[in-house]
């Protein structure tokens, strides 16, 4: 089973602050403010967008980056 879905990308993405963070907490993914993030940490929505830069949000690239970033969830001991 995933830790990271292409729900929790687009939230990240979506989120209009831009300090918004991706974290892992007890078991679920949560996107919170910099300044709040608690819990294990994955990806910044600053740390995504350079690599979106003239990409676009298909739901394709969005399940890619999801993929990545379950697999750095699962290297920081998730």
């Amino acid at each position: 089973m995933a830790l990271v879905s292409r729900d929790d990308v687009r939230e990240l993405l979506d989120s209009p602050d831009p300090g918004a963070t991706l974290v892992l907490v007890e078991g679920r993914c949560a996107v919170l403010p910099e300044e709040r993030a608690e819990g294990l940490v994955i990806a910044s929505r600053r740390d995504l967008e350079p690599e979106l830069a003239g990409v676009g949000r298909s739901d394709q690239e969005l399940d890619r980056l999801a993929g990545r970033l379950d697999g750095v969830a699962r290297d920081l001991g998730a």
